[in-house]
């Protein structure tokens, strides 16, 4: 309790220990390492709760347990967050706006997405078998015929904004109008 440097510790960009060093010049055994991980004496690996990590060369030696839902590479320690940017604006994402007919009569001859409240259009993540009228209605809190109707599009990632509104309700916000591709957009009308 008198501040005096029991342990301090130098550690490479992988979690490799580099030294040990201890104020009295004994040794000092500490086997803590990268968040989560301990030591371990007979492998000289780091063990990391369900497999273990080589730090020599930043990977774990055995697959991760929760398989691609940890990402395509199975071994790597934590994602190179570097790949998370898009500087040219080439990432893009796949979304489903609900309409109704005359709506859809408009978007489709313009080819134009016009935003509404908060001066901005609402969408959802276009995956899977789309919500029928009444589920759409119920969900959104909108009309159902408000919900007739549906567009797939793409949009640049950058322009997006995902977030819960009051409802609960996941949902992709993006300011100002959308310009359609015709490439890429599905438009799907309902009878």
């Amino acid at each position: 309790a008198d501040g005096t440097l029991v342990w301090a510790g130098y550690i490479r960009g992988f979690g490799e220990n580099a030294a040990d060093i201890s104020n009295s010049g004994a040794y000092f055994h500490q086997p803590l390492r990268l968040p989560g991980q301990y030591f371990d004496d007979e492998t000289g690996l780091h063990y990391n709760l369900f497999r273990y990590y080589a730090p020599e060369c930043g990977r774990f030696v055995s697959q991760d347990p929760i398989g691609l839902r940890g990402g395509l590479n199975l071994y790597q320690y934590a994602p190179n967050s570097l790949t998370w940017i898009d500087p040219l604006g080439l990432d893009v994402i796949r979304l489903r706006h609900y309409t109704s007919n005359q709506g859809f009569a408009a978007i489709k001859e313009s080819m134009k997405i016009l935003a509404g409240d908060q001066n901005a259009v609402f969408a959802v993540r276009a995956k899977g078998k789309p919500l029928s009228m009444a589920d759409a209605a119920d969900k959104f809190k909108i009309k159902q015929n408000h919900a007739r109707n549906y567009i797939d599009f793409d949009i640049d990632t950058n322009r997006v904004e995902f977030r819960k509104n009051d409802l609960g309700v996941e949902e992709y916000k993006i300011k100002g109008d959308i310009e359609l591709d015709e490439k890429t957009t599905e438009f799907n009308k309902r009878c």
